[in-house]
């Protein structure tokens, strides 16, 4: 197929909106979006681009009904499925678009029925063998023992016989927009933010150690005893202590893993914290820098918290958070952004307070965010 040119592309656009492409053009249109590069002055912005794809769903719906007379119903049939390997085609490239959604700024978010809300109560729990539970989000944890796993308010969990058949491994996992406690067999606990996942034991009980292993974020309280030290493994670091407070911060989109103490002392490898530093492990090793440590675990005392952090880096907090997608469109503000807001707060109030800085705009489509200098 030729290149087609910006006024070619413009037409049989016009003409689908019109209803009068023909399958060839319907052909080149599904070519066209299969190999649409982001660069190029001449293509349509991404507002135009979902606009189309709106118009293409609305037609959808209304269009290729079966007529009367054979050659009619035939031609419309090919029509029909030239529309539909079209729509494949755009829908992949567009999965991340709600049909009938439009692009809306962050005020006319906020005074619609639709603004975000923040994380609440979502988990899930897998017991080794015995398959995965959801979690009742009018609770807010979990009280795992050796024989059975209750709610926090002493309830018990449907389908948790099998924790009396010997040691089993659990995964308490929480999703985008979702957060969970979590009392362990040892009495220590954990506080798992959003898009993380614990795996424990159901009993430490004839084990050297109490070793569990993070993805994502966890808040822990460690329950002291010197004759098995608690030991949190997480994307190629292991954090060993006896009893203590601390954060860890090991998700598997960021570059970095924080750990944060807060109250006694853990060792990671060679590098043993005090309370009030955080150990930065990278690629390049790990480096320990003082912290305000109410502002690193800003999160599970009901704040999100940006530390003179990129808009990326926000973004992804924001993200997790509210369980949004997020597209970048143009150039992007190189700024860094600092405070805090409630994480009670919809989303359309935290993209409010970072448009108020006039060096970052968002437009919301359904649940994705297009972020603009």
């Amino acid at each position: 197929m030729s290149e087609l040119t910006e006024q070619q592309i413009r037409e049989m656009l016009e003409h689908y909106r019109l209803g009068e492409a023909t399958p060839e053009e319907l052909a080149l249109l599904e070519s066209w979006y299969l190999s649409y590069r982001e660069e190029g002055a001449a293509a349509p912005d991404m507002i135009a681009r979902l606009a189309a794809v709106d118009q293409v769903w609305e037609r959808l719906e209304n269009e290729y009904r079966p007529v009367k007379r054979l050659f009619g119903w035939r031609r419309n049939l090919v029509a029909a499925a030239a529309v539909a390997a079209f729509m494949i085609g755009i829908g992949a490239y567009f999965l991340y678009r709600p049909a009938h959604t439009p692009a809306i700024s962050v005020n006319q978010l906020a005074e619609s029925k639709n603004d975000i809300p923040p994380a609440t109560n979502k988990a899930t729990l897998s017991v080794a063998g015995s398959g995965t539970m959801v979690l009742d989000s009018s609770r807010t944890g979990i009280v795992v023992n050796s024989g059975d796993v209750r709610y926090d308010d002493n309830t018990k969990l449907k389908g948790d016989a099998a924790l009396s058949d010997g040691i089993r491994m659990l995964t308490l996992q929480t999703p985008k927009g979702g957060t969970y406690r979590l009392v362990l067999p040892d009495s220590s606990v954990v506080w798992l933010n959003a898009a993380s996942r614990l795996v424990f034991p159901s009993s430490f009980g004839g084990q050297q150690q109490r070793e569990v292993e993070l993805q994502g974020e966890g808040y822990f309280e460690v329950a002291k005893n010197k004759a098995q030290p608690f030991v949190v493994k997480s994307r190629g670091q292991k954090v060993e202590v006896l009893g203590t407070h601390f954060n860890i911060s090991s998700y598997t989109d960021e570059s970095i893993t924080k750990t944060t103490l807060l109250e006694g002392s853990i060792r990671i490898g060679n590098v043993v914290l005090k309370p009030g530093e955080q150990a930065q492990k990278s690629d390049a090793g790990i480096k320990t820098i003082l912290v305000d440590t109410e502002e690193a675990i800003g999160w599970k005392n009901n704040y999100i918290v940006f530390q003179d952090e990129k808009i990326q880096s926000i973004m992804r907090k924001i993200s997790r958070w509210y369980d949004m997608e997020v597209v970048y469109e143009g150039t992007l503000p190189t700024d860094d952004f600092g405070g805090r807001v409630s994480s009670r707060a919809y989303v359309s109030q935290v993209l409010r307070k970072l448009e108020l800085t006039n060096k970052v705009h968002f437009k919301i489509v359904g649940r994705t965010i297009i972020v603009t200098k």
